[in-house]
């Protein structure tokens, strides 16, 4: 037995040839991310799909995991991307194995240099695909390009076995800061979908769920995308977790309403300061809670998604993402009502027009859309943020060093039986 297969008998994991994915048998929750050695092809849960079918996406082509496949948001959420993306960079080294040395580290640097651009927010992402290139710099040295593709092949596996693990140790930490009878809100899908599986926020209040407290959660719509609406409510409700969806603009309505006592949010990216990028809207909820005074405001996610290099919020980069995620629901109710006979033939097809629809400041009869993927949430206003590694005041990530983050990671690793490939050292 593999350490793969070790770890997924270990969580819990059994494959489901219905869906084409391995599923957790006390959540009924899926895998997000494996890799079929059979047919060397790369297999994502269709998250474009869900909640309306729960199927899988395959590739061979590496330039299609980048893009549709983490680009285009088939897998999403930073831990599950940098899963794919360890992945998408074995199938862009079997493409290119027939290749001299030189050639061949040329061409896979190119494909780093691609899909490092698919999610540029996503921590993770860069950091699976450079500790493939580290395996394959080392690897390539001592036994050619054969060597480097199977380093390759390793560090991949170690890149979704470890997330596996350290997504358990994630659920130990956070589970006793969940009370029966809490009601937690939560913002897009930072949960067992945005992980290989059971991380983030939901991974935990799931856990802590089926295993007897009582919750309620409350899942915010997030638009555009609606992952609240459409990914995180189908993963609650698919472990049985009670669940009241809200729109984006009913945050203290709801707190009010239901007696939110905690808010738990997944993560993008965290900045020395303390400063955490999460989906548009994190912020909003922070501020909120914050002026309430008796809601508990925390962060939960991996350590992969702490970026030391990064010294403050403000120097994250946050990506724009296309206008069509707000506009297209409009462009269907068009047509709805032209079918309908409520506007006529004559009508507008879609709003706003796109002649009237402009990049940068709008002039007198032209239209601007925003639409921002992320916003930042200043330490301030964040009462803790629950790791793998530990559980942090915002302020103490200052003092974490990479050195640190290694030698926690790798005792808890090296405890459940998954050691790092001998190419590879992690945070190098």
């Amino acid at each position: 037995m593999d350490v793969l297969e070790k770890v997924f008998s270990k969580i819990g994991l059994e494959f489901d040839a219905e869906i084409g994915a391995y599923v957790h048998v006390k959540t009924n929750i899926p895998l997000t991310v494996h890799y079929d050695g059979e047919s060397e092809e790369l297999v994502l849960l269709d998250q474009t799909k869900l909640p309306f079918e729960v199927t899988v996406w395959k590739t061979k082509d590496w330039r299609e995991a980048g893009n549709p496949g983490i680009k285009g948001m088939i897998v999403r959420g930073s831990q599950a991307i940098g899963c794919a993306a360890g992945y998408a960079m074995l199938l862009a080294a079997n493409s290119f194995r027939n290749l001299k040395e030189e050639k061949f580290m040329e061409k896979l640097n190119e494909a780093a240099l691609f899909l490092n651009s698919t999610r540029p927010t996503a921590s993770p992402l860069k950091w699976a695909v450079e500790l493939c290139i580290k395996a394959a710099q080392n690897a390539i040295r001592s036994g050619g390009v054969e060597e480097a593709v199977e380093a390759i092949r390793e560090t991949a596996d170690y890149v979704l076995a470890s997330d596996l693990i350290m997504n358990w140790y994630l659920r130990q930490e956070g589970k006793p800061l969940i009370e029966d009878g809490d009601v937690i809100m939560t913002h897009c899908n930072g949960g067992s979908l945005s992980s290989s599986f059971g991380g983030h926020a939901l991974g935990m209040i799931e856990e802590a769920y089926v295993e007897g407290k009582e919750l309620i959660v409350v899942s915010k719509e997030t638009r555009p995308r609606s992952q609240g609406f459409k990914l995180t409510t189908w993963e609650l409700n698919r472990a049985g977790v009670p669940v009241v969806i809200i729109t984006d603009n009913m945050i203290s309505s709801a707190i009010e309403r239901f007696g939110v006592s905690k808010v738990i949010l997944g993560v993008d990216r965290i900045a020395r300061d303390g400063s955490v990028a999460n989906k548009i809207g994190s912020a909003d909820i922070a501020r909120i809670a914050t002026l309430y005074g008796n809601i508990d405001f925390y962060y939960a996610t991996s350590y992969s998604t702490i970026d030391l290099k990064t010294s403050e919020g403000r120097s994250i980069p946050i990506e724009e993402r296309s206008i069509d995620e707000i506009t297209y629901p409009y462009i269907l109710e068009a047509k709805d009502k032209k079918e309908k006979g409520i506007i006529s033939s004559k009508s507008l097809e879609e709003w706003p027009p796109q002649k009237v629809i402009v990049q940068g400041k709008p002039g007198r009869g032209q239209i601007m859309i925003y639409n921002p993927a992320f916003d930042v949430t200043p330490p301030k206003l964040i009462d803790l943020i629950i790791t793998d590694i530990g559980i942090f005041a915002p302020q103490q990530i200052r003092t974490l060093t990479e050195e640190k983050i290694n030698r926690i990671v790798r005792e808890r690793l090296e405890k459940q039986g998954v050691t790092m490939p001998k190419y590879i050292y992690v945070w190098s």
